[in-house]
C-alpha cells in the first residue's frame, strides 16, 4: 500500500498511525456534526461553519490535515506526542463565539435531560435547566467587535501583540487543527513528567503559564486554549463520553485560557463547571491571579 512513497511520506504516515489520526478525524467530524456545530454550506457543497465575515469555512479534510505536516512540523509533533499530546481537536475559529456558546449550552441541556451529564470521574452532575451556562456579558460579540484578542505575547492593555479573530481568518486560520493532552488539569505537585516535560499544574497565574510556553524549552511550540478551543473540547467530550471537563469541585480545575485576552479590561478567559451553581461557566480572571483550584491547558498546532 505504501509502495512508491518517499521516506518523509512514510514517516508521516507512521505518525498518523500512532495518533490514530484518521479515526480521530472521523470522530471529531461526527461530534461536531451531531452537536450542530457544523452545517451544510451551499456554495462549498460541503459541511462546515459560517464565519463572522459571512463566508463559508468547510471543515478540513483528513488529507488536508496530513498535508500540513511538513518535515519541520513532523519533528515538533513527534516530540509532543511523546510528551502526551495525542488528542485531536478541530476548532472552528471563524465561527461566531456566541453561536458556539449556544451549541455548548444545548449540549449541556441535552445530556442533563437524558441523565447523561457526568464528571470525568463518572460522577453524575446536576444541571439547572433554567440557567445551565453562565457567560460573562463581555463575551457577547467580543470576537466580532475585536474586543477579544488571540495568542497575545503578553497581557498588556496596549502592547499585547495578539490578533483579532478577523486577522486570524485573513491569514488562513478559519479552522485550527490542534493536539491536546487528554487529561484533567493536575493539582499543584501532582503533574507527571512525560517525555521530559512536566504537565502544567494548578496554582499558577496566566502570566506564568504564558511565560512558560515562551521561555521554557519543555513547553516549546505550545499555546494556551482560546474560548473557541475550550468550547470545542467541552462539546466534543460531552458527545464522545458524556463527561464535562474542568469540574473544579470534583476531579478537575478551572481552566485559564491564556491563548486569549480582553485587553480593554485586562482579563483572561476561564471555563469550568460549578457543582454548587449547577451550571457551566465561561468568565474571566486577572492575568496575575492564582488559586489551588485554577490551572490551564495548552495545545500544539498541526
Amino acid at each position: 500500500m505504501n509502495e512508491g512513497l518517499q521516506p518523509f511520506e512514510l514517516q508521516r504516515e507512521a505518525l498518523a498511525e500512532r495518533l490514530k489520526l484518521r479515526d480521530q478525524w472521523e470522530a471529531q467530524v461526527k461530534a461536531l456534526n451531531e452537536t450542530g456545530v457544523l452545517e451544510i454550506l451551499p456554495e462549498a457543497q460541503d459541511i462546515g461553519v459560517i464565519g463572522i465575515d459571512g463566508k463559508e469555512y468547510p471543515i478540513p479534510k483528513y488529507n488536508e490535515i496530513l498535508s500540513q505536516i511538513t518535515p519541520e512540523k513532523m519533528e515538533i509533533l513527534e516530540k509532543k506526542l511523546e510528551q502526551g499530546f495525542s488528542k485531536l481537536l478541530m476548532v472552528p475559529m471563524a465561527m461566531p463565539l456566541d453561536v458556539l456558546i449556544d451549541r455548548y449550552k444545548r449540549e449541556l441541556l441535552k445530556h442533563a435531560s437524558e441523565g447523561k451529564l457526568l464528571s470525568t470521574d463518572n460522577t453524575p452532575l446536576d444541571l439547572n435547566p433554567e440557567d445551565p451556562l453562565y457567560a460573562w456579558d463581555q463575551y457577547k460579540k467580543a470576537d466580532i467587535e475585536g474586543r477579544l484578542v488571540y495568542y497575545p505575547k503578553q497581557f498588556d492593555k496596549t502592547n499585547h501583540q495578539g490578533q483579532t479573530k478577523q486577522e486570524l481568518i485573513d491569514q488562513g486560520d478559519g479552522w485550527e487543527v490542534r493536539l491536546i493532552e487528554d487529561i484533567d488539569i493536575p493539582a499543584q505537585g501532582q503533574g507527571q513528567t512525560i517525555g521530559e516535560r512536566k504537565q502544567l499544574e494548578a496554582n499558577h497565574t496566566s502570566i506564568e503559564y504564558l511565560k512558560a510556553t515562551q521561555e521554557d524549552i519543555q513547553y516549546q511550540e505550545e499555546q494556551g486554549l482560546t474560548p473557541e478551543g475550550w468550547l470545542t473540547k467541552a462539546i466534543s467530550r460531552l458527545h464522545e463520553t458524556n463527561q464535562q471537563i474542568d469540574d473544579y469541585q470534583g476531579k478537575g480545575k478551572l481552566c485559564y485560557m491564556f491563548g486569549s485576552y480582553f485587553p480593554a479590561v485586562s482579563r483572561v478567559p476561564r471555563g469550568y463547571f460549578n457543582r454548587h451553581g449547577r451550571q457551566a461557566g465561561l468568565d474571566r480572571d486577572d492575568p496575575d491571579n492564582r488559586g489551588s483550584n485554577c490551572g490551564a491547558c495548552s495545545s500544539v498546532k498541526i
